[in-house]
């Protein structure tokens, strides 16, 4: 009996990992849209270093997220956001790590 209880939490439990997995998913694909939703309103209303910041998050979310693609791209509208930042605050931008 104590094997067969064991047998069937084992069983029970096997697709846990998936049901983890998936959960995980939707939780990085959540948290990119509202990177993305926060980097839209920062187009439309906000400043230049306010885009900056909101582009950093994005790429944030994506690389978390495992995405490398979508990452490199929000990485380089960053740069681009951060650049036009420093020229708005007449700032000297700082060498790319």
């Amino acid at each position: 009996m104590r094997v067969a209880v064991i047998l069937f939490a084992g069983l029970l439990c096997a697709g846990c990992g998936q049901v983890a997995d998936a959960q995980a998913k939707l939780v990085e694909d959540l948290r990119i849209k509202d990177a993305i939703s926060d980097y839209e309103k920062a187009a439309k209303s906000g400043g230049a270093l306010d885009r900056c910041v909101k582009a950093k998050f994005v790429a944030i979310a994506y690389s978390d997220a495992r995405d490398l693609a979508d990452s490199q791209a929000w990485r380089a509208r960053e740069r681009e956001d951060c650049r036009q930042a420093a020229a708005t605050l007449q700032a000297k931008p700082s060498a790319a790590p």
